[in-house]
């Protein structure tokens, strides 16, 4: 083999590489004041937002409050007034479906005055006074009227929000009453798999607004209190239909 050719001219040099200066020290103490407010800055700010929301869960917890001590007064005046003149008028007919009369409406204030003024309350006593609640209203109305009302016959140990049932079958005697024609409500409360199926329906003779809003105070209070307490841990559907009026709830015992 023949040697390899020789090259011709300088042979090249690696490039001159200057030396690194070590970082002044006052860019040290600049650098560092930086990371230091900024990490200052960071945790002040998680304390604000941990401050923050703790206030909002306050304000929540009294607003969800609120609104229940507004649902009482709500049920109170109107209701307690014209079932005592229905029971007036009732004692002249029938002394003793009078007398069972003011022994249910005493339970039904007890409950809303007493019984009520807490976060949760029993299953039985929200049912009890459900059933109280609409054997009154049956003394109001005629046999133009077809109220059903459908119970378990088994009801467990379990809690739930006070009076969180009682706006939609309030806002059905509301609404869903017609003195010339034939009206029905029918309520229903099935209890299974750790849920509680609630079921509201009623003829439809008002002019529904599609906003919930629009449809009584009391509930779209009621609404917001499900949003509060069980956030997206319940389902409620509402169907306004030309014929009549449907509320079906489903919350977690």
């Amino acid at each position: 083999q023949s040697p390899p050719p020789k090259t011709q001219g300088r042979v090249a040099k690696p490039p001159f590489k200057k030396p690194i200066k070590p970082i002044n020290p006052i860019s040290h103490l600049i650098i560092f004041s930086i990371l230091i407010v900024g990490f200052d800055t960071g945790l002040m700010t998680s304390f604000r937002l941990a401050k923050t929301e703790k206030e909002n869960e306050r304000l929540e917890k009294e607003n969800v409050q609120n609104q229940l001590a507004f649902l009482r007064s709500q049920i109170s005046p109107h209701f307690f007034m014209n079932t005592l003149n229905n029971i007036h008028a009732q004692i002249d007919i029938n002394m003793e479906d009078a007398k069972d009369s003011i022994i249910r409406l005493s339970k039904l204030m007890r409950h809303i005055l007493y019984e009520a003024d807490t976060d949760k309350i029993s299953l039985s006593k929200e049912i009890n006074f459900i059933e109280n609640y609409v054997s009154l209203m049956k003394m109001r109305y005629t046999d133009n009227l077809d109220i059903k009302l459908q119970l378990p016959t088994v009801i467990p140990e379990s809690s739930i929000p006070p009076m969180i049932l009682i706006s939609f079958i309030e806002n059905a005697f509301k609404h869903g009453i017609s003195y010339a024609t034939k009206s029905f409500i029918h309520i229903s409360i099935d209890i299974g798999y750790g849920w509680l199926n609630y079921k509201v329906i009623n003829s439809n003779h008002s002019n529904y607004k599609d906003n919930i809003d629009e449809s009584g105070i009391g509930l779209s209070n009621t609404i917001k209190r499900l949003k509060l307490i069980y956030d997206k841990e319940y389902k409620i559907d509402i169907i306004n239909a030309k014929d009549k009026y449907t509320v079906t709830l489903n919350i977690p015992l």
